[in-house]
């Protein structure tokens, strides 16, 4: 008996092309014992079809080199992941057969064109599945009592007392548990929200899935190094709030993106891919899933970018220029790469609390941007935009590549943590030391810390934001900044300590022609401009690269102290305004 793999064995077992509209294959799953081979058959139905009854399987494909056997259609052998296999052989039933629909199975894989096709129909796919059947993999020593622990969450008579009651050792299962790799998979993501029902499976034991959100929620207990490597986590955090947007017509891409990029996938594309079955109508339709050549992993981040400008109407997408890009990524410098980095690297500078341009932070249809080629072929598009100059960098002062530690022991994050926090402290009294030179002839003989210049600072070094704040700090936060520079221990000094590290790290501290201070990316170098461009909450800068024909590189955005609510925004608004070819 030959083993086949993937489309062959699919051609094989009599599995013929699919329609080209609404149809899908089925594993109808042969009953049998738990040790017995795995036998199944393919049938065909249409997500149109309501008389027919399946449940979803969500998994982690696992190592595709470790492999076990499903035999379809009556003798053509297929070649399936370990952890494929063990999740099979626990749902196969001893009494009937079962109907799953199974991705690595039932969805040609070598068929670039039918993979986007399933893509494009996943929002409706799963909001017709009868339940999805989460796998977390086989059970282990401790996972039986963590995920009783968890359906214990969803008990009406669960008290404070309870959650107190549970042993540090039980909490270590719950901590394994959420280490397990279904957590991190970018797919699993729309898989459970675009769902009615979900149930969680680990080895034999199956809760509902509403425990792990209460657990999660409640989060109290919970080793603090698996929230930062399980992304999943914050979604949890948020379930209703995000289930209610994608139930109510789909979530912005704009906001998934940002918030998914430590989430892994096979393919690079599928960190797009993975996420417009729960986007809103407009994205769906605007950007359609294709694995083929004809679209590179740069047109997609292209193509998306300029959906992304054009749905919002404002510059908003370009706050996701990340200061990185994918070496093998052929990128116009306005297009952020979508799909490669983890977001250690890819945080935005900065978020919508911020108002440069006033009242022209919208764009109107005179302001629309503009490219320079149609959407069919944005590979190598110019992004037209117009603004105004309003300063000119004199002097870069880049923070210090900080080493970001991802591991899961404990010890060595709050070390890493340590080190960071060390660093972005002096390197800002190094900062310090450059901006009172600098203004050492421009200013009066007060003292330093009283000084114009020295208040402008503390301020653009934590972005006029302590952490988590909506709005400027006091004046009592130059004290503030004083006792962090001074290493002391207060609640005052650690709030703006985390402010600075915040916004300081993997940034360059700049000066103006203009004596103005600043935060930029990494990359922003002496001579780039300081612009504020119709649509933008934010300043940007620009580099020149074609003076002659207005050309510009796109090098990201700023804090600008001083212009940061519309001090300088009337200029939009008369003769200096000018296009920006950026390339």
């Amino acid at each position: 008996m030959a083993l086949y793999r993937g489309a062959l064995a699919l051609s094989n077992a009599g599995a013929n092309p699919l329609k080209p509209c609404r149809e899908f294959r089925l594993l109808l799953l042969f009953l049998g014992e738990t040790t017995e081979h795995l036998h199944g058959e393919l049938i065909r139905s249409s997500i149109d079809d309501a008389d027919i009854h399946y449940t979803a399987l969500s998994y982690a494909w696992g190592d595709p080199s470790n492999s076990g056997v499903i035999v379809l259609n009556g003798g053509y052998e297929m070649s399936i992941t370990r952890n494929l296999e063990a999740a099979l052989r626990q749902f196969r039933s001893r009494t009937e057969c079962t109907r799953l629909w199974v991705d690595a199975i039932c969805i040609n894989q070598a068929d670039d064109d039918e993979k986007g096709r399933h893509v494009a129909m996943m929002r409706s796919f799963y909001l017709s599945v009868s339940s999805t059947w989460v796998w977390l993999g086989t059970s282990n020593a401790g996972s039986d009592s963590a995920m009783d622990i968890a359906q214990s969450f969803l008990s009406e008579d669960f008290t404070d007392d309870d959650f107190w009651l549970i042993k540090r050792e039980s909490w270590r299962g719950v901590t394994d548990l959420l280490r397990r790799s279904w957590w991190t998979r970018i797919w699993v993501i729309q898989e459970v929200l675009s769902s009615r029902q979900i149930h969680v499976w680990c080895g034999s034991k199956r809760i509902d899935f509403e425990c792990f959100v209460k657990l999660i929620q409640t989060s109290l207990g919970l080793d603090i190094s698996v929230a930062r490597r399980q992304p999943f986590l914050n979604i949890l955090n948020n379930w209703t709030r995000i289930r209610n947007h994608v139930s109510n017509g789909g979530a912005s891409l704009l906001q998934l993106i940002a918030s998914t990029q430590n989430f892994e996938s096979t393919l690079r594309c599928d960190k797009i891919y993975a996420l417009l079955a729960i986007s809103s109508e407009d994205t769906r339709a605007a950007i359609i899933p294709d694995y083929s050549y004809r679209t590179t992993d740069s047109l997609l981040c292209t193509r998306v970018t300029a959906h992304l400008l054009m749905q919002w109407r404002c510059l908003l997408p370009l706050h996701l220029r990340f200061y990185r890009k994918a070496d093998d990524l052929t990128l116009p410098s306005w297009v952020p790469d979508l799909l490669t980095l983890p977001a250690e690297y890819n945080r935005p500078l900065f978020s919508r609390k911020y108002n440069a341009c006033g009242p022209y932070w919208s764009m109107t249809p005179r302001f629309l941007p503009e490219f320079t080629h149609p959407s069919s072929c944005l590979e190598d598009a110019s992004l037209i935009l117009k603004g105004v100059v309003v300063d000119q960098v004199d002097i870069v002062e880049p923070m210090p590549e900080i080493p970001t530690y991802t591991g899961p022991d404990i010890d060595e994050y709050l070390k890493s943590l340590k080190f960071r926090r060390e660093l972005v402290r002096s390197t800002c009294g190094g900062w310090l030391t450059i901006v009172n030179a600098y203004f050492l002839n421009k200013h009066t003989d007060a003292p330093a810390e009283h000084s114009l210049h020295h208040t402008a600072f503390w301020r653009t070094i934590i972005a006029d934001r302590l952490y988590k704040a909506t709005g400027p700090p006091g004046p009592e936060s130059s004290q503030h900044f004083q006792d962090w520079q001074a290493d002391m221990d207060s609640k005052e000094a650690t709030d703006f300590r985390d402010a600075a590290v915040l916004h300081c790290a993997c940034k360059s501290f700049i000066l103006t022609d203009a004596g103005r201070l600043g935060l930029a990316l990494s990359t922003a170098r002496t001579g780039d401009l300081v612009c504020l461009l119709h649509g933008g909450n934010m300043p940007f800068m620009l580099r020149c690269e074609d003076k002659r024909n207005g050309c510009y590189r796109f090098v990201g955005d700023a804090y600008v102290h001083g212009i940061m609510q519309g001090e300088a925004s009337e200029k939009l608004g008369g003769d200096e305004v000018q296009e920006f070819e950026l390339v």
